[in-house]
């Protein structure tokens, strides 16, 4: 580094008398090598370079700044060519993805909450979008789960060395009176081609938070102690239609399946199928659930008999329109669920 600075200032033009002295110019050669290390990896030779041209005045501050600027280009053209890189980044793609995936989901959930009378074409003709909904998530899910760790780290070094310029530049910008601190996302908001990273970036946070919210509701509703495999079962199917339209997932909840269960003995047993009960102190499903000690806000019932599948449920459910409304409910975040030979009760709360 020694070395450098002692070149440097050997090229400066010699000092005239006294009387005479002007701005020393700063050589071509110097300014270029000054650039050059500018662009290093090395956060301590780039500082030299934004040091060496503190040995000049007035030209040199000028120079500086047009140097600086250069450095903000090729900067960003460095970041370019890594986002190019497929092995760094096979990312590429999905921004555009997502924002795709973000108007199917609010086209098909629409239909979603649309009452088609029950209409079996109507019902088919939404399962086949369900179906293709379900096919570009899983392709954005692929994708996002793929190791950003080597692309985050190069765009870091980059970020970090594009925060420095911009510090510099605003620091000359002020006439030394302030020096602006840049963090990650203002130094890459400065570029093009840091704009289009932040994005990828985004799109990745996005995903892998919805990713990990349906991981832990799974995790969660199958390690707990009192469910039955077909709570857990059903619990897990939901949750992943749920999850195609970014709703919370549901956690299964003791009192409310309590609640659940109990309807569908009594159904069973009685021989009635209702959402009014002729047990005493059962007759509503708000009544049920509070007989259970479920101590929050009960949001919605279905009921289904015919089968003991979880799978045959969910589609009885799915092919009736106040009842998928209830499944595809935004409000809830806890699911009660019994199963009692072939009757099925599904309700829904929220803590």
């Amino acid at each position: 580094m020694k070395i450098f600075l002692i070149w440097v200032l050997s090229l400066a033009a010699p000092l005239l008398p006294a009387q005479e002295v002007e701005e020393p110019a700063i050589p071509a050669a110097a300014v270029q090598k000054a650039l050059e290390w500018m662009l290093k990896p090395d956060p301590k030779e780039r500082a030299a370079a934004y040091r060496t041209f503190q040995l000049f005045g007035d030209e040199g501050s000028r120079i500086y700044r047009n140097t600086l600027e250069k450095a903000l280009e090729l900067h960003a053209k460095k970041i370019g060519t890594l986002l190019e890189n497929e092995r760094l980044n096979p990312f590429s793609e999905l921004p555009s993805l997502i924002e795709e995936l973000q108007a199917e989901r609010e086209r098909i959930y629409a239909l979603i909450l649309t009452d088609f009378q029950k209409e079996p074409s109507k019902v088919r003709m939404l399962r086949n979008e369900v179906d293709a909904l379900s096919k570009l998530n899983k392709n954005i899910r692929t994708i996002a789960s793929k190791d950003s760790a080597p692309l985050e780290r190069s765009i870091k070094t980059s970020a970090t060395a594009l925060s420095e310029v911009l510090r510099e530049i605003s620091i000359i910008d002020e006439d030394g009176t302030k020096e602006a601190a840049f963090n990650f996302e203002d130094s890459l908001h400065a570029v093009h081609e840091g704009q289009i990273y932040l994005k990828i970036h985004h799109s990745i946070r996005l995903i892998q938070a919805e990713i990990s919210a349906l991981t832990l509701a799974h995790t969660t509703n199958e390690t707990a102690a009192w469910p039955m495999k077909s709570q857990r079962h059903f619990a897990r199917h939901l949750n992943t239609f749920r999850s195609l339209f970014a709703l919370t997932p549901l956690r299964l909840e003791e009192k409310l399946s309590e609640a659940s269960r109990d309807h569908s003995q009594d159904m069973a047993s009685l021989g009635f199928f209702a959402h009014t009960s002729p047990v005493k102190n059962k007759r509503s499903p708000a009544d049920r659930a509070r007989l259970a000690g479920f101590q929050y806000r009960w949001t919605g019932e279905n009921i289904y008999v015919g089968s003991s599948s979880p799978i045959a449920a969910y589609d009885a459910w799915f092919a009736s329109d106040g009842h998928r409304f209830i499944m595809f409910a935004k409000q809830p975040n806890l699911l009660g669920i019994g199963l009692a030979g072939k009757h099925w009760t599904m309700m829904t709360g929220r803590d």
